[in-house]
């Protein structure tokens, strides 16, 4: 803003011609205290975008969607000015229009495939933290566990009675997801190592003590999550940050291939478990795994080399300690708690 001195309101030439002068020595003054490299930190935007980009898009990975919002959110807050847009779509999409420039960042529930990176040589990938997938059923379901056996009955694409397996027996309801994702990725290669999916379940036709088992597809974490809800015996994956602290879903222990304890060992330190496995950490007795490690799986996101300094501003906003409660208000793991910063 350019000010001016007041206006006098004499007639004399020679007033006028010092009001003038002074009039140019105060408009350089505030010239001057606007230039870029004066300009305080609550003028700028984090630093970073100063007159350049104010506007970031992020999509892909509904797992990381609600984060992301949070972040955006708190980021915004920061820095008024700045307006941050964010969009699901899957881990897949997020890769893909982050490599071809439709998205600013990218957010992928899952590590990089080679194929992506021959595809887009030029993203850059960025941790931001962790989480794990969580088998689930209704809070009205009396079972408490499922074996790796048993889940992958469900979800095999095979037609089978499976009326003599315990934990499912009673089972009416199996839901997987209607679009690619991280999360179906990473869960349906555990069961079937190189698998990306389990839409073949899609087709099966098991049965239980309660008939044929309806093959159930949705979309997103959430709508899984709901159905699963809506459904007394179903069984589901999701999220662990999705099932955390919903009181209509339960998580189930889970008995690995090969293994004949149920992790976690108390369910109610389900969070704790999921951290140690992620940190690699070991019994202190010599046990087993603290969790699945096949169902774990990192939280990024990914730019194009050549990222805006808004971008690069903003993931070095989500990957600092501070912003730690973020990701631990919806039940994920930040790097900086990964790594012990906090």
């Amino acid at each position: 803003m350019l000010l001016s001195a007041p206006e006098k309101k004499s007639g004399f030439a020679n007033i006028q011609k010092k009001n003038a002068i002074s009039t140019f020595i105060i408009v350089i003054f505030f010239l001057a205290a606007a230039s870029p490299g004066c300009l305080s930190d609550d003028a700028g935007i984090a630093g970073a975008a100063g007159e350049g980009q104010k506007n970031l898009t992020i999509s892909g990975s509904t797992t990381i969607q609600p984060v992301s919002e949070i972040l955006a959110a708190a980021y915004m807050k920061e820095n008024p000015g700045v307006d941050i847009v964010v969009n699901g779509g899957g881990s897949g999409m997020g890769i893909k229009e982050a490599g071809t420039g439709l998205t600013d960042i990218g957010a992928a529930s899952r590590d990089v495939e080679d194929s992506e990176l021959l595809s887009y040589p030029d993203l850059e990938v960025y941790r931001i933290g962790a989480s794990a997938i969580v088998i689930i059923t209704s809070q009205m379901n009396g079972i408490d566990t499922i074996t790796f056996e048993e889940a992958s009955a469900l979800y095999n694409g095979e037609s089978e009675d499976i009326s003599s397996m315990a934990d499912i027996a009673g089972i009416n309801s199996v839901i997987q997801r209607s679009e690619k994702s991280g999360t179906e990725e990473t869960f349906a290669n555990w069961l079937f190592p190189g698998k990306k999916n389990v839409d073949s379940s899609l087709e099966a036709e098991d049965y239980g003590i309660n008939g044929k088992v309806k093959q159930l597809a949705a979309e997103g974490n959430s709508e899984v999550l709901n159905l699963v809800k809506d459904n007394p015996f179903s069984i589901g994956f999701v999220d662990f940050g999705y099932a955390e602290s919903d009181p209509g879903v339960k998580i189930l222990k889970i008995v690995d291939k090969g293994s004949g304890e149920a992790v976690p060992s108390d369910i109610t330190k389900i969070r704790e478990a999921i951290l140690l496995e992620l940190r690699n950490e070991e019994h202190s007795d010599g046990g087993g795994s603290f969790y699945i490690s096949g169902l774990t799986r990192p939280l990024n996101y990914v730019t194009k080399s050549d990222a805006s300094a808004l971008a690069k501003d903003f993931i070095e906003f989500a990957t600092s300690p501070s912003s730690d409660d973020y990701f631990n208000e919806v039940g994920y793991f930040s790097v900086a708690e990964l790594n012990q910063e906090v």
